[in-house]
């Protein structure tokens, strides 16, 4: 069963003629989402291991203050309830801990998890919708439900950007010798973000879209009754716009 999803995940990536052929987009919606919310667990998954990356490499520290002692008044007026005092009044300086920088930002990027999940959902069906109305345009005449599905197939090679950009990021943090002090730690990183890593990101944004277009090409002429030639036109003016979105 293995040997069969790889060996018809390579077919769709490297030959989606011939994929197509045996996948008919307008009966095959149901394995398209499949593969969309496969996506969107892969990503999900490496975005995690993003997080946990960042937090081993910097070990940076900042002291929160967990606990503001009240004023003399507000504890007096406690105290003459004849009742027990909160715990503010029974301290005389303000209470801090140390707390990781790296797992700050850690726990951000978890939070922004169910984000990006839904957000892969979401991008399925509004890039379908963009690929069906340029479609139509060009003169492609099927169905949503095809254009869906064939959306939905092609959603595999966004993992190409996923890809570069953990290279990316590795390439960014490599060698790099992460300040404790939080001020020239921030200033770090911005420095960073304007280095190889983001090249290399937007590489990959360019193969992703690129390579999703053409498997949309082939998918549409497969079942929207378009010429090959008007199928590529709608599948670059997307690819185009989705490329152009992923750098802002």
């Amino acid at each position: 069963m293995l040997r069969d999803a790889l060996h018809g995940l390579r077919s769709l990536l490297f030959d989606p003629d011939s994929f197509f052929e045996t996948h008919p987009p307008e009966r095959s919606l149901a394995g398209a989402a499949l593969v969309v919310v496969a996506v969107a667990v892969v990503t999900s998954v490496v975005v995690a291991g993003i997080g946990e990356y960042m937090a081993a490499q910097i070990d940076a520290t900042v002291t929160r203050t967990t606990m503001e002692p009240w004023s003399e008044s507000m504890c007096q007026s406690f105290a003459d309830m004849d009742g027990p005092l909160p715990e503010p009044c029974t301290i005389d300086e303000p209470r801090t801990e140390q707390v990781s920088v790296g797992a700050e930002l850690r726990d951000e990027v978890y939070g922004r998890i169910p984000v990006i999940f839904f957000a892969t959902l979401l991008g399925w069906v509004l890039v379908a919708v963009a690929l069906h109305a340029v479609g139509a345009f060009t003169g492609s005449r099927g169905s949503f439900t095809a254009t869906l599905s064939v959306t939905g197939w092609a959603m595999p090679a966004q993992l190409v950007q996923t890809a570069f950009g953990v290279v990316g990021l590795v390439v960014l943090f490599s060698g790099v010798d992460f300040a404790s002090d939080p001020e020239l730690l921030a200033d770090q990183l911005r420095q960073l973000t304007n280095t190889t890593g983001t090249a290399i990101g937007t590489l990959g944004a360019l193969v992703g879209a690129a390579w999703q277009a053409y498997i949309w090409t082939h998918g549409l002429h497969e079942s929207h009754d378009a010429t090959f030639g008007s199928a590529a036109a709608a599948s670059g003016v997307v690819a185009v716009l989705l490329f152009v979105a992923s750098l802002a």
